[in-house]
Parts: C-alpha cells; sequence; structure tokens
C-alpha cells in the first residue's frame, strides 16, 4: 500500500480492495464439496436416488446439509436448473407438526411460495411434504412423506477459509 503525507493514496487502497475482492470470491467458489455447486450462500446438489422425505432429509445431514430451502424465484429457478426435466424432487418444507404451518429443515423463514394450482390440498390428509413438481410448470405440491422421490440438498459455504483473506480498510 502506498502511504502520501500520512494517508493511502486512494488507488492504492482500490488496488488492493480489488484484490481481496477476487480472492475472496474464488475462495467462495473452493468452498463447495466436489460434484456440488454453487448458488448464492450455499452450494447444492441433487441426489437421483428416490428416498421418502425424512430418508432425504437425513441422508443430506451426513454431508452438514439439508434438503433445500426456497426463498425466492431465483432460488426455485436454480434447484429446476440442477434436475433432469420432469423430474419431481423434495425440497425441505413440511408442516407435519401443524396442518398449514409449513417450516424449512434449516430452520430458515419460510417467505416464499410458488404453489401449483389447488395446492396445497393435503390430499387424504396425509399430505406433509413438500416436492417441486417439475412436469407440472414447475410449481409446489405437498405429497405424503412416505412418497419415494429424488431430492436436493443444501449446505452453507464453510466458514474455515474466512480467515484465508482480510478486507482493507
Amino acid at each position: 500500500m502506498i502511504r502520501i503525507n500520512k494517508f493511502f493514496h486512494p488507488a492504492a487502497i482500490a488496488k488492493k480492495t480489488f484484490f481481496y475482492s477476487l480472492k475472496f470470491m474464488y475462495c467462495l467458489d473452493e468452498k463447495c464439496p466436489n460434484g456440488w455447486t454453487h448458488f448464492g450462500v450455499k452450494c447444492y446438489k441433487y441426489f437421483p436416488e428416490a428416498f421418502n422425505w425424512i430418508t432425504a432429509e437425513r441422508f443430506c445431514q451426513t454431508y452438514d446439509a439439508n434438503l433445500a430451502s426456497v426463498h425466492n424465484k431465483l432460488d426455485n429457478d436454480h434447484l429446476l436448473s440442477l434436475v433432469p426435466s420432469y423430474t419431481n424432487f423434495w425440497v425441505g418444507a413440511q408442516d407435519g407438526e401443524q396442518e398449514g404451518q409449513w417450516i424449512w429443515s434449516d430452520g430458515s423463514p419460510f417467505n416464499y411460495t410458488s404453489w401449483c394450482s389447488g395446492e396445497p390440498n393435503n390430499s387424504g390428509d396425509t399430505e406433509n411434504c413438500l416436492e417441486l413438481a417439475y412436469s407440472s410448470n414447475h410449481c409446489w405440491n405437498d405429497l405424503t412423506c412416505s412418497s419415494q422421490v429424488t431430492f436436493v440438498c443444501a449446505k452453507k459455504i464453510q466458514d474455515h477459509m474466512k480467515s484465508s483473506y482480510s478486507i482493507v480498510t
């Protein structure tokens, strides 16, 4: 860094900050495990195995992940980009504790919806888990949790590399 008359030269600060910003962005891409994709502040992976909802959630947890949560249309579209066409898949919401009170398995707020027309309908009083229905206009459907469906896991980007960079102030 260049110091002129006890002040830091703005060009030097900008150059140094740009370098650290690039280093930070590089580290973010490195933080997703092999085979996982980075999007936003999470890493995602589609698993083609068909499990019931709780088994899929437990499987995700073995990767320090949860079934994916969706908080906006971009999240929804990103998940769709990970799976083969016309494949329905589990995401991490369920209302098994209280009907109509949907919660994400990762504890994040349930602040966005994209339900298919007429959903959620809790058909047969047994539909408490959320699948993203690729074949039905990319919308959401409540489904019996024991159904065997493929799934997408999501995990937060790892924090262990944060100490490898610093921002110039």
